[in-house]
């Protein structure tokens, strides 16, 4: 773990022996308190004053750690349990979904769902339609301002949507019909429980309940409710963030939270929260052979669905794409907290090693932390799968396309252009090898028999990496707020995320985003999936989140 900076040099005269003498016999004192009594602050003195030095302020915690509001009191009930359990379920039991191919807002009937949610959120939130202005934005996106009493202050933006990933299929393999919000002793069944009506319902949940309760804002207070974000937010997220760019301007907000990263999560002895301060980038590629049809009697040697056939089995067996992490990564700072606050004897030697290095290994360490599991290797790396393949109308005829969608996910160190070029590299050779052009230029010295192109769909180039040192004053609120909701011995470190989140149309409101769905690993299960579930317990958290969160930022000076 390297040495602590107690003397960077011998004293340069005598004069200092009694200073430097008396600071180590006061912590030798205090060591040997802590030896015997384990006062808890001391120890927690000890983490952030000395273990967090070895490794920089990313890893620095707030101390004295944040304490839950009085507010918070009302949760542990009961009635408000039971109460929250239904507000949920009754948002699971509206349909809105949203589909690849949605059609024109008010044109396509998928979107019907939509407007019954509005009506649902301001029966069961009516505190907070009396007291912010609703906005109805890019057809079905919703967006709340509650106004802060002073306007010197840079507002404070929550995120949720609304929409939720089809529910059509493997019906007979529900516990329940997704959409009827079953509440089954300690969980609550149904598309969206987990992705991502909890956070929706529990943001408006808080701000009912403080409200309620006669609290009242300085910083104004923004809510934004996306329609579409399952399918990148085309419609909602980006008319929100143009109509918000208009009317604040770019860097005009504090910080924002959205839903995202990895929860909170018992690792290495000790438990650690995961919000994703990063997005990964986004691309498709759309691969089309085109070749000769023809009668299936008499085919020819290749057609093409035998030559995207090779394609995507090249693209599926070649590495295209390696791990790789940066001093200034999520992941290096992930690796240097869990050095710094797990079990010593839990923290695997490589982390340690890798953290203690005066110059890390960066190859070395990325490849060492993809092979912990699937989802550490696509923190770190571009992903690539073939997601849908298209070819041939008849049993009896040759297809004269056959194309194939590869879904990219892009590491924040990478970019749209290089996950191109490497596609280009791969398929080069196979359309030499088999006497076809590529993107209508030939490179055989054959005649060419036929055509691939290659096409690029919703590119997305990955996000800026928001702060996570203890003097930017959003990163130790979202910290306070964990403390607060989750318990003081909870770690927030910074994480990544393998998906994307509406915050891809926010990125010029401000440098501070951060993507958090406040549950414990383990307790919100199965999204995009059959038998999709949260514990209501964990809405309850996060509904005590939401609520410690926005006190912290509400009280907070506006050095943002």
């Amino acid at each position: 773990m390297g040495t602590l900076p107690y003397q960077t040099q011998p004293p340069s005269s005598s004069r200092n022996l009694p200073g430097y003498t008396w600071r180590l016999l006061l912590l030798g004192s205090l060591i040997v308190t802590g030896l015997f009594f384990q006062p808890w602050p001391l120890n927690r003195w000890l983490d952030n004053n000395f273990q967090a030095q070895c490794h920089g302020s990313v890893c620095a915690q707030p101390f004295p750690p944040a304490n839950r509001s009085t507010y918070s009191d009302a949760y542990d009930s009961p009635e408000f349990k039971k109460r929250s359990a239904l507000r949920l379920s009754g948002a699971v039991k509206i349909p809105t979904m949203s589909f690849d191919d949605m059609g024109p807002i008010h044109e396509d009937e998928r979107w019907k769902p939509f407007p019954e949610m509005h009506q649902y959120l301001e029966t069961t939130f009516p505190i907070v339609h009396a007291h912010a202005i609703r906005e109805v934005v890019g057809g079905y996106s919703l967006v709340y301002t509650l106004e802060g009493s002073s306007s010197d202050l840079k507002p404070f933006m929550l995120m949720a949507h609304m929409d939720v990933v089809p529910a059509l299929t493997a019906l007979d393999h529900w516990t329940y019909p997704p959409f009827e919000g079953k509440i089954d002793g300690d969980w609550l069944y149904g598309r969206g429980a987990a992705d991502c009506k909890n956070n929706l319902i529990g943001i408006l949940s808080a701000l009912e309940h403080l409200l309620e309760s006669g609290w009242k804002p300085r910083r104004s207070i923004v809510l934004a409710f996306g329609q579409d974000e399952e399918i990148s937010g085309h419609y909602g997220a980006a008319s929100v963030g143009r109509h918000l760019t208009s009317r604040y301007g770019e860097q005009s907000f504090a910080m924002i939270v959205d839903e995202g990263g990895s929860g909170l999560d018992t690792v290495y002895g000790r438990d650690f929260a995961f919000p994703g301060v990063a997005e990964k980038g986004y691309l498709n590629a759309i691969i089309t052979v085109e070749m000769a049809g023809g009668h299936s009697s008499v085919p020819t040697p290749h057609t093409s669905i035998g030559i995207l056939s090779k394609i995507v089995s090249k693209l599926e067996d070649y590495e295209m794409f390696r791990p790789h992490i940066k001093r200034e990564s999520p992941i290096w700072g992930y690796l240097n907290c869990v050095a710094t606050y797990g079990k010593k004897s839990q923290v695997p030697t490589w982390i340690q090693e890798a953290v203690a290095s005066t110059k890390p290994d960066f190859d070395s360490i990325a490849k060492s932390f993809a092979e912990t599991s699937p989802p550490s290797r696509y923190l770190v790396q571009t992903s690539k799968v073939a997601t849908i393949f298209n070819a041939g109308v008849k049993e009896n005829a040759m297809a004269e396309a056959a194309t194939v969608y590869f879904n990219n996910r892009i590491n924040i160190f990478s970019s749209t252009s290089e996950v191109a070029q490497r596609y280009t590299e791969l398929i080069l050779p196979i359309a030499k090898q088999y006497s076809l052009s590529l993107q209508g230029k030939s490179y055989s010295q054959e005649p060419s028999i036929g055509n691939i192109t290659i096409e690029w769909n919703d590119p997305l180039e990955p996000s800026p990496i928001s702060p996570t040192t203890i003097d930017n004053v959003a990163w130790e609120s979202f910290m306070k707020a964990v403390q607060a909701s989750f318990g003081s011995g909870v770690i927030t470190t910074p994480s990544g995320g393998t998906g994307n989140t509406d915050t891809r149309h926010f990125w010029n409101l401000t440098h501070n985003i951060y993507r958090w769905s406040p549950s414990r690993i383990g307790t919100r299960l199965n999204i995009h999936t059959v038998d999709e579930k949260i514990k209501i317990d964990t809405h309850i958290e996060g509904i005590r989140f939401y609520t410690e969160l926005i006190l912290i930022v509400d009280e907070a000076t506006d050095a943002f």
